[in-house]
């Protein structure tokens, strides 16, 4: 007889979730008891009130014209009364147009002179407010006035400004990080850093109190060759930006051995007057150098504020800094939701950061899904991401990662493209044709995660010079993808003006016959009908169709069969 567990022993292994959720439900339960036999005014008891949950913060950075007029009248305290009116539904269907380089010459030109205008909110200064009440009333004034201003800048033409976060609650776990910190380390992706990178960031670090230190930490390094991180550190001393790159990653493997090449295996090392810095102890060292840790008894440790974009390593970092997972990390961008402290020793205490897609310019949302900023998953039109990447990486070097051909008589399309990798892939949609969104996202994933890299140059460098050495062209064509080729055109799943002229041809060319269609007389054995041929005097054997022999066939069936 097995022994029964007491009443008050709470349970322990895989029963844990389920026993706390019937005592969660007994604790509801008897506090609705308690609370039906008393007055509403002693309801106030803390023995009556219910615990109050742990609040998460959600990372919003994309809204519809309704939710941004809601959130605006929200912040300046707007109440509105519903009214039952007639409405319209307006749809807008946005082409896909991949700039051209004049077109982003032009732009990068307009972007300067308003790169003054680019600037994140700023928190209130403590002489303004007594109470909590009024500092939330302040902030919320501050928050509206710098979308406001957003807004007006977007309104030119030919400006067109990235997905920034707008939950101010976000913006609040910035401000407690700048404020408690005495470092504050952007973190950015060293294929693309000055997208990842705000200059206004470090401004306002320097409002807050001019002794804080600021360092640009330039992660995943190792997806750059050494032409690459030279001509990086060329740019950043040439400007004056304090900058260090890292790997927060022991190793990558690389998609290809044709188009890998090794970098100095060094601890650390200096490229052009910036340091390359490879282990975490030597991190740790540079850290506290710049911070003057003090070893004298009774010293506060030096606060590291780990802060960037979502999807660049702050996390990682961290967790390679304290030499184990101290704070959970996620391919999705933002997993962090609320700033963290981590003690790597006395010294030094590292904090978190959750990730923040701030303002910037850009050509739109392609770039920011080749950059890993906003997921794949949540990509509606796949064709504009991967037409952006065909214009930067060769078609040849998308063949031979990817074992597929793309028709020569037809200009390189995305189309025509991801249906390969689908068709090679066996992405099929329910209705058997290849499933071009689920391509899309699979190879969007792969340039986010460095198995097909692409580095973006610095400014006055040409793009094809700059990744010449990524794409070698020696590689010659490979015939994997001939056989996947000859079936998409027999099925008619490419596009392009030479496959169409050349399944007109050989339609017109082919050698086709006409065929009489010739019905059988009803109940006469002697005039039956065989696959279009009628055949007189023959007589139908018993079979197991019984007899089955007026059924009606449909005549193209029979076309089919006899031609």
């Amino acid at each position: 007889m097995t022994k029964r567990r007491p009443s008050n022993k709470k349970p322990t292994g895989v029963n844990k979730s389920l026993g706390n959720s019937l005592t969660n439900e007994r604790d509801r339960n008897r506090k609705a008891h308690q609370r039906s036999k008393y007055d509403a005014e002693e309801i106030e008891n803390p023995a009556f009130m219910e615990l109050e949950s742990k609040k998460y913060i959600d990372s919003i950075t994309d809204e519809t014209s309704l939710e941004e007029f809601l959130s605006r009248a929200q912040l300046a305290g707007t109440e509105f009364t519903a009214e039952r009116e007639q409405f319209r539904v307006v749809e807008k269907d946005t082409p896909v147009v991949i700039p051209s380089r004049a077109d982003y010459k032009n732009n990068v030109e307009m972007q300067k002179m308003f790169e003054h205008r680019l600037k994140i909110p700023r928190r209130p200064s403590s002489d303004l407010w007594n109470n909590a009440e009024e500092l939330t009333r302040l902030e919320n004034e501050a928050f509206l006035k710098w979308r406001s201003d957003l807004s007006e800048l977007q309104e030119r033409d030919g400006l067109v400004l990235t997905p920034f976060e707008r939950n101010p609650d976000m913006w609040r776990e910035l401000w407690r990080v700048v404020e408690r910190s005495d470092i504050v380390v952007q973190i950015v992706d060293a294929r693309n850093p000055l997208l990842f990178r705000s200059k206004d960031l470090d401004a306002y670090v320097k409002e807050v109190d001019p002794a804080k230190q600021v360092l640009l930490l330039v992660n995943k390094a190792d997806l750059l060759e050494e032409y690459h991180l030279m001509e990086w550190a060329k740019y950043f001393t040439e400007n004056q930006i304090n900058a260090v790159f890292w790997s927060a990653l022991d190793e990558l493997p690389s998609i290809s051995e044709e188009s890998c090449e090794s970098v100095p295996t060094t601890a650390s090392s200096s490229i052009n007057g910036q340091l390359y810095i490879r282990t975490r102890e030597e991190l740790i060292q540079y850290l506290k150098g710049i911070g003057h840790v003090s070893a004298a008894p009774g010293s506060k440790p030096v606060v590291v504020g780990m802060v960037g974009y979502p999807n660049v390593g702050k996390s990682s970092t961290i967790n390679k800094l304290a030499g184990g997972k101290k704070v959970s990390v996620s391919a999705t961008p933002g997993k962090t939701r609320h700033f963290q402290t981590v003690h790597i020793d006395n010294q030094l205490c590292l904090c978190d950061c959750p990730g923040l897609v701030m303002p910037s310019f850009t050509f739109g949302r392609n770039e920011m899904f080749l950059n890993g900023i906003l997921p794949a998953d949540q990509m509606r039109e796949h064709f504009g991401p991967i037409a952006l990447l065909m214009s930067r990486v060769p078609v040849s070097f998308f063949e031979r990662v990817y074992s597929v051909m793309l028709p020569e008589s037809s200009k390189p399309s995305a189309l025509n493209l991801l249906t390969s990798i689908a068709f090679m892939r066996g992405f099929m949609s329910a209705s058997g044709v290849p499933d071009c969104s689920r391509a899309a996202r699979f190879v969007i994933k792969d340039v986010v995660a460095g198995r097909l890299r692409w580095v973006a140059p610095p400014p006055g460098v040409d793009q094809e010079q700059f990744n010449s050495h990524l794409y070698p062209k020696d590689l010659g064509k490979s015939d994997s993808g001939r056989v996947q080729l000859e079936q998409l055109e027999k099925r008619g799943l490419l596009e392009g003006d030479g496959i169409l002229n050349k399944k007109v041809d050989s339609l017109f060319f082919s050698e086709t016959q006409g065929a009489a269609h010739i019905r059988s007389a009803k109940h006469d054995p002697s005039c039956l009908q065989n696959r279009g041929t009628v055949i007189p005097g023959q007589v139908e054997k018993d079979d197991k169709r019984h007899h089955n022999r007026n059924k009606k066939e449909k005549l193209r069936r029979i076309y089919v069969a006899s031609h």
